[in-house]
C-alpha cells in the first residue's frame, strides 16, 4: 500500500468499517464517492470542524468524488449525537445563510469546484409519511435507546423526542440518495453512519464504508466546541489564530499536527521524534502555528503573526492599532459584558474574575470595577486588553 493509502486511512482515523474492503477499492483504483453531511447550525467554523474536512482533502487529492451534504432539512431536527438534551430546531433560511459562510471557509482547504455540493432538503421534502415508516421499520427501539447519549438520558429520566429518533434515519436516507461509497463523521456520529449502512442495504445498495475521526482538544483540554470558549476559529485574525495555538497544552502538539494539519504520519513521527530528543516545545508550537495560519491566511500573514506574537509577548511590547483585531460593540456596555463578547472570557464568571483580578485595562489603565461603563466612540478606537495576550481595538456600533 503506498504511503497516500497509508495516511488516508490511519492519519487521525479511529475507526474504520469496513477497511478491507476499503483498501481494496481504493487498491483497485475505483473512484469512490465520498460523503461527509453538516448541519450549519451556527456562524463559527473552528479547528475541530475541519479535521474532516482535511481528510475530505486528501481524498479529492486522490481522485475522489467528495460530495457535501448541507442539511438544511437535517438541521431542522437536530443531530443530539454529542448533546445531553434537545436541541433547538433552526429555520431554514437562516441554515442557508451559514452554510454559505462554511463553504467559503471549506474552500480554504477543499477544492469546492471539484465537489458536489447538496442540500438534503431536495430529498427530504419529497419524502412522505409513508416512506418515513419504511425507513422506520429497519430500526427498533432498543437500539436506538442502546446508542449512548439516549441512554444515559433514558436512566435519567431527561426527556427524549420521537423526533429525535428520526435523525439518524434521515442521515441515512441522505446516504441512499447520494449513493455513498464512503461516509465520514466524528466518533459521536457512529451511530449515524451506521444507519447509512442499515437503509442502503435495505434499498439493495452497497453498503458505504464508515470512517471515523478522533477529537481535536482545546487549550482547556476540552472537546473543541464554538460554545465553550476554546474554539480557534478558520476565520480569526492571523495574530489571534497564531497566540491561540501557541496557547496549547505541549501535550496536544502532535495531535494537533496529526489533525489539523496536512502533514502525512512520516512527517508527524518525524515531528514527535525531535520532540523525545529534547527539542524545546516552544520551537515544535511555533512552527505548528505557523503551518496552521498559513493555511487559512497565507505564509506572509503566518510571519507577520509569529513577529507580533515574539513581539506582544516575548518583548512586552503594545501591538501596533494595525495589529490589533478591530471589534465593534454598544457603547455604555459593561466591561465584564465588553471582555466576554469579545471572547476573552469563556463564562460571564470567568470574565468578572479577569476583571476583579486586574487582569482588564482599557487604553492602558487597569479596570477592575465590574459595572465600569465602556465609553465607545465609533471614529476612535480603544484598547481592551485581557493579560498579557489579548488586545483588540474596539469602536462604538
Amino acid at each position: 500500500m503506498t504511503q497516500q493509502f497509508s495516511t488516508l486511512l490511519s492519519k487521525g482515523v479511529s475507526r474504520i468499517i469496513d477497511q478491507k474492503h476499503l483498501e481494496s477499492r481504493l487498491e483497485r483504483g475505483d473512484v469512490l464517492r465520498v460523503k461527509f453531511g453538516i448541519d450549519p447550525t451556527g456562524t463559527i467554523v473552528h479547528l475541530g470542524h475541519m479535521v474532516p474536512i482535511l481528510k475530505l482533502r486528501a481524498f479529492q487529492d486522490l481522485g475522489h468524488q467528495v460530495v457535501l451534504i448541507i442539511g438544511d432539512s437535517t438541521a431542522q431536527v437536530g443531530d443530539t449525537s454529542d448533546k445531553e438534551g434537545e436541541r433547538p430546531m433552526l429555520v431554514r433560511a437562516q441554515t442557508r445563510e451559514n452554510a454559505s459562510n462554511w463553504l467559503n471557509l471549506f474552500g480554504k482547504v477543499l477544492d469546492i469546484s471539484k465537489t458536489e455540493v447538496r442540500y438534503n432538503s431536495e430529498w427530504m421534502d419529497s419524502t412522505d409519511f409513508n416512506a418515513v415508516g419504511e425507513l422506520a421499520k429497519n430500526f427498533s427501539v432498543a437500539e436506538m435507546l442502546d446508542r449512548d447519549n439516549f441512554s444515559k438520558r433514558y436512566k435519567a429520566g431527561i426527556r427524549i423526542s420521537l423526533q429525535e429518533f428520526l435523525y439518524p434515519l434521515m442521515q441515512g436516507w441522505d446516504s441512499v440518495q447520494v449513493r455513498a461509497d464512503v461516509e465520514i463523521g466524528g466518533n459521536d456520529q457512529y451511530f449515524n453512519l451506521l444507519a447509512g449502512r442499515t437503509l442502503q442495504e435495505a434499498h439493495g445498495q452497497e453498503k458505504q464504508d464508515i470512517m471515523t475521526f478522533e477529537i481535536l482538544i482545546g487549550a482547556d483540554g476540552k472537546k473543541m466546541a464554538k460554545t465553550g470558549g476554546n474554539c480557534i476559529a478558520v476565520d480569526m485574525p492571523p495574530n489571534d489564530m497564531f497566540v491561540r495555538l501557541m496557547e496549547i497544552k505541549d501535550e496536544l502538539i502532535l495531535d494537533f499536527f496529526r489533525l489539523a494539519t496536512l502533514r502525512n504520519d512520516d512527517e508527524v513521527a518525524e515531528v514527535a521524534k525531535r520532540l523525545d530528543a529534547g527539542e524545546h516545545p516552544k520551537n515544535v508550537k511555533l512552527e505548528l502555528a505557523r503551518t496552521v495560519v498559513s493555511m487559512y491566511h497565507g505564509s506572509d500573514a503566518a510571519a507577520e503573526a509569529q513577529t507580533y506574537f515574539e513581539k506582544v509577548l516575548t518583548v512586552g511590547a503594545m501591538p501596533s492599532e494595525e495589529e490589533m483585531a478591530k471589534a465593534y460593540l454598544e457603547s455604555g456596555i459593561t466591561i465584564v459584558q465588553a471582555v466576554k463578547e469579545l471572547g476573552y472570557f469563556a463564562t460571564t464568571g470567568d470574565a468578572r474574575n479577569g476583571v476583579t483580578g486586574g487582569g482588564v485595562r482599557i487604553d492602558g489603565e487597569v479596570v477592575s470595577d465590574i459595572g465600569h461603563s465602556v465609553a465607545l466612540s465609533p471614529a476612535k478606537g480603544t484598547v481592551i486588553q485581557a493579560g498579557k495576550k489579548k488586545f483588540a481595538m474596539v469602536y462604538a456600533k
